[in-house]
């Protein structure tokens, strides 16, 4: 699985929207939960990538390095 730094950039761009969102029209605390919820599925989305990446590099240490015995 090859890194995607254009999903991590439109992330951190989503990311950044909120926080601009939070400070110019966030009145109240259904507001700031909403912005929240919208940071944290950001969040999740980064995290998702990270582990998939950590999952892929586990997955290289157990290639097989003999030669495959069904092959002729």
């Amino acid at each position: 699985m090859q890194f995607d730094i254009s999903t991590v950039n439109r992330v951190a761009k989503e990311i950044e929207e909120s926080g601009r969102r939070m400070q110019a029209v966030v009145n109240s605390p259904n507001e700031l939960a909403a912005e929240i919820q919208k940071i944290q599925s950001s969040l999740d989305s980064i995290q998702s990538l990270t582990q998939a990446g950590r999952a892929a590099g586990a997955n290289v240490n157990t290639e097989q390095h003999a030669p495959n015995q069904n092959q002729s």
